[in-house]
């Protein structure tokens, strides 16, 4: 358990310099959830972090060890072809 000591610390983020306006309207969503202020932002943000980036996507994409062994070119190109020498 010692490991989940640091791990699940909590920390306090401070956010400088936001609208007013853009305070309230996210306060009136918390309350229209009824949730307090906090939970809705912690939820908000808990959401954004997991949600992966666009570079991470691709960055899985890539990773990916599927491989086709013929382009989508050769298949088309095939495909033209066959038709052609096998008219209906």
């Amino acid at each position: 358990m010692r490991s989940c000591e640091n791990a699940c610390m909590a920390v306090t983020i401070q956010i400088r310099d936001l609208d007013e306006g853009t305070r309230d309207r996210l306060k009136a969503r918390a309350a229209a959830g009824g949730d307090s202020f906090n939970t809705y932002l912690k939820r908000l943000l808990t959401q954004e972090a997991e949600r992966p980036t666009q570079d991470e996507v691709f960055a899985r994409v890539r990773a990916r060890s599927e491989r086709a062994g013929v382009s989508s070119v050769d298949l088309i190109r095939w495909d033209r072809e066959s038709r052609n020498d096998h008219p209906a």
